[in-house]
């Protein structure tokens, strides 16, 4: 396992951050389904996505700081940034879904992805910059 880390922080940074992205979407799809699944509030794709959301920060930030960012912040700190940042993402996403979810009646999957493509434009633009600043 270290010697696939150690090959990991390698490349170079804005290429660990695409990598790490990914590997953090698929884990946090599958958190989503799960919570889609279980999920008895509604309107059920929106309340979903909001609180896979929610634990992706936790999920995404511990993943980036391991895996993306090879200067270390303060953990509460970039912890805190990164709740900061993604407040407004989360607004701005959970408006997305449910309009492209009980407006548009777009399948809560496709709405998924919409939503991770926004949510990841945002990111790219603030994750840096802010929450791992040094």
């Amino acid at each position: 396992m270290n010697r696939i880390l150690f090959a990991y922080r390698k490349f170079p940074e804005n290429v660990r951050l695409v990598l790490t992205a990914i590997i953090g979407a698929l884990i946090g799809y599958i958190t989503y389904e799960i919570i889609y699944y279980f999920n008895p509030f509604s309107p059920k794709a929106s309340s979903s996505w909001f609180l896979s959301f929610i634990i992706g920060v936790l999920r995404q930030h511990g993943l980036h700081r391991w895996l993306t960012f090879s200067h270390k912040t303060s953990y509460w700190k970039s912890l805190y940034r990164a709740y900061v940042m993604y407040s407004g993402s989360l607004l701005i996403t959970s408006g997305f879904n449910w309009i492209l979810t009980e407006v548009v009646f777009l399948n809560h999957r496709i709405a998924w992805g919409c939503c991770l493509i926004l949510k990841a434009l945002i990111s790219l633009i603030f994750l840096k910059k802010y929450v791992f600043k040094s």
